[in-house]
């Protein structure tokens, strides 16, 4: 293996000081890393940090895109939640309409790399939040602990429910466990729906 190899399946392919487009100082840490996994295919990972305010972003390109892409899975037990894969791109919607949520992409969106479990469980931490902010709200307050309550019965694999990423660059994908690819739906993304 040479220096630029992470991995077996991992290889450094830029490695460099740039302007920081927060601080504006040359102390900006840019690594693109290329990617094979035989499970997941080519990925290309971006990671950006800055030494002097702290500044970071993380992305992924998945480099097999479809183009512009609906992802559908039905989680339907705890093999599910546990061995999903969910790799989500800094562009993408991803929703769950039995749970009740939506994470829209914004300006300062990352990607994510996780499983169904430790999506449930970021959704469980955003709701303990938001249940203290609306503490003086009773009906925010119910809403909350239904939605948790729905989360928890998802986490042990006793609540069915969808993840669906919209994925305008098609650079997102969800990998379920061994034997279940077939239940994966893509669908092509209508941008202007």
């Amino acid at each position: 293996m040479d220096s630029n190899d992470l991995s077996l399946h991992g290889r450094v392919i830029y490695t460099g000081i740039e302007k920081c487009p927060v601080c504006g100082r040359e102390s900006l840490h840019v690594v693109e890393i290329l990617y094979n996994d035989p499970a997941f295919g080519d990925l290309i990972l971006y990671s950006n940090q800055c030494d002097y305010c702290g500044y970071r972003r993380v992305d992924i390109h998945y480099l097999n895109s479809r183009g512009p892409s609906r992802i559908i899975y039905e989680v339907k037990d705890d093999e599910d939640v546990y061995r999903t894969y969910i790799f989500r791109s800094r562009s993408a919607r991803i929703s769950s309409p039995e749970l009740g949520f939506d994470i829209d992409p914004g300006p300062d969106a990352e990607a994510m790399i996780t499983t169904v479990e430790g999506l449930l469980l970021r959704m469980l931490d955003v709701a303990e939040r938001m249940e203290v902010l609306n503490e003086d709200n009773e009906e925010s307050i119910r809403r909350l602990r239904e939605f948790k309550d729905k989360v928890r019965r998802a986490l042990q694999g006793d609540f069915r429910f969808r993840i669906i990423i919209e994925d305008p660059n098609g650079n997102s994908m969800i990998k379920p466990p061994p034997g279940r690819d077939s239940s994966v739906r893509i669908e092509p993304l209508n941008p202007m729906a």
